[in-house]
This record gives structure tokens, C-alpha cells and sequence, in this order.
């Protein structure tokens, strides 16, 4: 609805839904857990539709980008159980048996923090010689979006307050950092494609951290 209405550039249209349909973000659950809203529910959502994503996403995309720009779902798929998937599950097989310790070391707020930065740090460059200016209407639109989505849909379903904040939280903070990387395969790496996603890795944090 959003690349409808402001019609955009064709490479930037198909990096909306990009952002739009990958699965939560992993920082949302910090983010739940510093606003003491239930964590459980919110890891809970965030493993659901990340282990999902490898169906759900290519469906949606397949759906919602325009039919000239060349889609290939079986890479999609691979990309998402290679990033997304299999940390997950390998990050719970581990936090089982001796590893923990070392989990539980890399996520100390120090540590997570400085990754963090740096990561935000390296998106924002790569963002300076992309166009971005072209995206920048795009990421406060949609993180509304997410949010109101979040809020609206937990009073209808007259969820707990505490998991309207999760589900708030949740459905505004997407991964964008999977949707870059399939901006990149699908578009390359000069594609204005990504300039939504790179935005919305900076904007989610952003604004979920001032909600």
C-alpha cells in the first residue's frame, strides 16, 4: 500500500515489501524485556516466524513484487534457512550443553552492544553512497505501521498489557539486516533496492528503543 501510494522508483518499490515480510527482529526481545513487557511471548513470535520465514516470506514476495522484476524463491529459501533458521536452532542446541557459558559471555550488554553499533555503523556507510535520500519517506511509515498494527491488534485481541507491549514491539522491529541481504542477491549490491532495508535496520532500532 505504501510503494502504491508514493510511487516510487521500480528498485526501491520492491525493497518495501522486502522489509516488510521478513521475520521479527531479534532485538525485539531486549527491547521487551528492558520495557518489562513478557519476554516469553515475545521470544515466542520471534522463533514462530523466523522458523516460518523460508515459507512465508518467498510467498509474500512472489505475491507483491511487480511481475518484471525477476524473482528467484528457491534462493530465497536457502538464503533464509542459512541466516535465519539454522542460527536459531543452533543457538538452542547450544545455550542446552557446555556452550552456554560462551553464549552467555557474547551477550553480555557490553559485547552485544559494541556488535550492535558496529553493525549500524557499517550499514549506515554503505547507505551514504546508495541514493538513500530517495528512501528516506519510507522506514517512518512503516515502523507506524508495525507499531499501530502491534498495539491495535493486541487490544482487539484483549491481550494482557504486558503482551501488547511484546506484539508492539514485535510487529514495528523487522529484520532488515536478512531483507539486506536479499535486496543484495536478488538486486546487487548498487540496487536502491536495499536503501529501504538499510534504513529500517537504523530506523527500527531508533524508534523502538525511544517507544
Amino acid at each position: 500500500m505504501i510503494a502504491g501510494c508514493l510511487q516510487p522508483e521500480p528498485d526501491l518499490t520492491a525493497g518495501i515489501p522486502i522489509v516488510g515480510c521478513v521475520p521479527g527482529a531479534m532485538a525485539s526481545n531486549v527491547l521487551t524485556l528492558t520495557a518489562h513487557g513478557n519476554v516469553s511471548y515475545s521470544v515466542s513470535l520471534t522463533t514462530i516466524t523466523t522458523l516460518l520465514s523460508p515459507i512465508v516470506v518467498p510467498m509474500i514476495l512472489g505475491l507483491t513484487l511487480d511481475e518484471k522484476i525477476r524473482f528467484e524463491g528457491d534462493k530465497a529459501v536457502a538464503i533464509l534457512v542459512l541466516t535465519v533458521v539454522l542460527p536459531v536452532i543452533s543457538c538452542n542446541v547450544c545455550g542446552r550443553n557446555s556452550l552456554a557459558g560462551w553464549i552467555r559471555l557474547w551477550e553480555t550488554p557490553p559485547i552485544s552492544r559494541l556488535s550492535e553499533s558496529s553493525r549500524l555503523r557499517l550499514h549506515c556507510a554503505a547507505a551514504r553512497w546508495r541514493r538513500s535520500c530517495g528512501g528516506c519517506w519510507e522506514f517512518p511509515l512503516d515502523q507506524c505501521r508495525g507499531y499501530a498494527a502491534g498495539h491495535f491488534g493486541g487490544l482487539e485481541l484483549r491481550l494482557p498489557e504486558l503482551m501488547r507491549c511484546a506484539l508492539t514491539l514485535e510487529i514495528g522491529m523487522q529484520n532488515a539486516d536478512v531483507g539486506t541481504r536479499l535486496a543484495v542477491t536478488f538486486f546487487g549490491e548498487d540496487s536502491t533496492a536495499t536503501v529501504p532495508c538499510i534504513l529500517y535496520t537504523f530506523g527500527c532500532m531508533l524508534t523502538g528503543i525511544m517507544l
